[in-house]
């Protein structure tokens, strides 16, 4: 895996508990075995972890026919593949509710199918960022994770993502993490309790940025030698 086990365990602590990495598993078990709707405009009907309908009309079939055609509900498959491109909401919710996907597919899916598409998806929005350490690689894998990369008719991302590039081209680890946090600004377009979540996870990428050298003056000095 060419990003660190920290930045993996960031993108499952936010897409499932919060930010809280240990209580992960507690909180999926409790809340979103079932298909859910995260609550804002941009989301449709999401599964596993992180996994929104929406935005995965390509590659559902792959991830997860063999998987939903196991369970005991024996047209999981076809009813969820009706969510495909489309915005979520409560009655997509109470509609799935019979659907219960476990912990273990839900990983599977996300560390082999889905986890490296997005790696290299933040190898190629970001060019550069693989020399940069697998702390940076994997905030970004993160940030893209969450947000995508498409940045057309969207200016506060655009110039947040351009941020991030000039940072990558002048090696600049701090630019980098200045430019993941320049993202709050489009994340205002929230409703307050997204945004603040939102907000979050951005600071929580920009300081795992920030772990992967020590920085004097603005220069890097020295890679830490704590960094897996």
């Amino acid at each position: 895996m060419d990003i660190s086990q920290e930045a993996i365990d960031l993108i499952i602590a936010w897409e499932v508990a919060g930010g809280e990495r240990e209580l992960a598993r507690s909180l999926y078990d409790r809340r979103y075995t079932h298909p859910h709707w995260p609550g804002n405009e941009a989301s449709g009907l999401t599964i596993g972890i992180g996994y929104d309908l929406r935005h995965q009309t390509n590659n559902f079939e792959g991830d997860w026919k063999m998987r939903l055609s196991a369970l005991p509900v024996p047209d999981a498959y076809d009813r969820l593949r009706a969510y495909l491109g489309v915005g979520g909401g409560r009655a997509a919710e109470r509609a799935t509710r019979d659907i219960s996907i476990p912990w273990d597919d839900a990983m599977i899916v996300f560390r082999i199918r889905r986890l490296p598409s997005y790696i290299d998806l933040a190898k190629s929005a970001f060019p550069g960022v693989d020399a940069l350490g697998p702390h940076v690689w994997g905030a970004l894998t993160s940030l893209v994770y969450n947000c995508g990369t498409k940045t057309k008719d969207k200016p506060l991302k655009k110039k947040a993502y351009d941020s991030i590039r000039a940072a990558i081209a002048g090696r600049s680890i701090r630019g980098v993490a200045d430019g993941i946090r320049e993202m709050k600004a489009f994340h205002t377009a929230a409703t307050p309790e997204i945004a603040r979540g939102l907000h979050r996870r951005r600071d929580a990428e920009a300081e795992l940025v920030m772990r992967t050298w020590i920085l004097e003056a603005g220069e890097v000095v020295k890679p830490n030698l704590s960094v897996a």
